[in-house]
């Protein structure tokens, strides 16, 4: 059953929103000592479908960690969120278009600096890690990026030297789950994933990524983030600002490392235990 295109799902905190241009810096301080979302209109972003567990459609729901960080960031600044959910590829297009205000999963590669506004606190590091097929004995060499074949999700930024490089033979296709099934067939050499995306799919996907593919490289560590439309800079940097602000204060309060420690006992005991996925919610 194919899924819907774009999903919209919100994401509630306790408050009234209005609808108006931004708020003047006095403004924004009595928002913020009143308990108001110093924001007038009502914050849209775009989540990407298929990433999970840090942000993707599971069992019909948006559900991840990067989504409950972002919930919860501006909650912490009295704000609501609606997410409208989507595949990576048009999520980043539509934000280079000035069509949605913000877009997460993202690198911060020096591309998509070129190309996006960025909060400068990272919503988390992610390890970008290649798979090969268990059968597969050889220890991994960088010589293999010039003969070797690689899948890898269309749309998705890696690294700036792996990205660029046009002599990778890379197989692109639509998610990472499909990356790893085609290492798992012995149809690419290589798949290129964020570690726990892979072990989510490895494990969730038995029936179609057989046998596990078993990591042999990590290619990088990133920070991934929301990257805003450079088409309305004001308000960007303005939304920018404020997650950069929530961020800080949930880390500080300890609900980020609440958050962080539940998608991590999900993934190694939930999951297997078929308890439902995290989601975070105001309180």
């Amino acid at each position: 059953m194919a899924l819907l295109e774009c999903i919209t799902v919100r994401l509630p905190h306790a408050l009234v929103l209005f609808s108006a241009m931004l708020l003047s810096p006095i403004d924004n301080a009595k928002a913020e000592q009143s308990g108001q979302c110093p924001m007038h209109e009502e914050i849209v972003l775009a989540a990407e479908d298929a990433f999970f567990p840090y942000s993707g459609l599971h069992e019909g729901e948006l559900r991840g960690f990067a989504v409950d960080l972002v919930t919860a960031a501006l909650s912490a600044k009295h704000c609501d969120v609606t997410l409208h959910v989507m595949p990576y590829n048009r999520c980043i297009r539509e934000v280079a278009q000035g069509r949605q205000l913000g877009c997460f999963d993202t690198t911060g590669s020096d591309e998509n600096k070129r190309n996006f506004i960025f909060h400068q606190t990272p919503l988390f590091f992610g390890k970008i890690l290649v798979y090969s097929h268990p059968d597969n004995t050889a220890k991994f060499h960088p010589d293999f990026l010039k003969d070797k074949t690689f899948s890898v999700v269309r749309g998705y930024t890696y690294t700036d030297a792996f990205d660029a490089d046009e002599t990778i033979s890379k197989v692109e296709v639509d998610s990472d789950l499909q990356t790893l099934a085609l290492v798992a067939k012995r149809r690419t050499d290589y798949a290129v994933a964020y570690e726990k995306v892979a072990d989510f799919h490895i494990s969730n996907s038995q029936d179609l990524i057989s046998p596990a593919p078993k990591a042999v490289h990590e290619l990088a560590r990133f920070g991934l983030f929301v990257s805003f439309s450079k088409l309305t800079p004001e308000r960007s940097s303005a939304v920018a600002a404020l997650l950069d602000e929530g961020l800080h204060a949930i880390q500080e309060n300890g609900t980020y490392n609440d958050i962080d420690a539940a998608w991590d006992e999900w993934l190694k005991h939930g999951l297997k235990d078929g308890r439902p996925a995290p989601h975070w919610k105001s309180r």
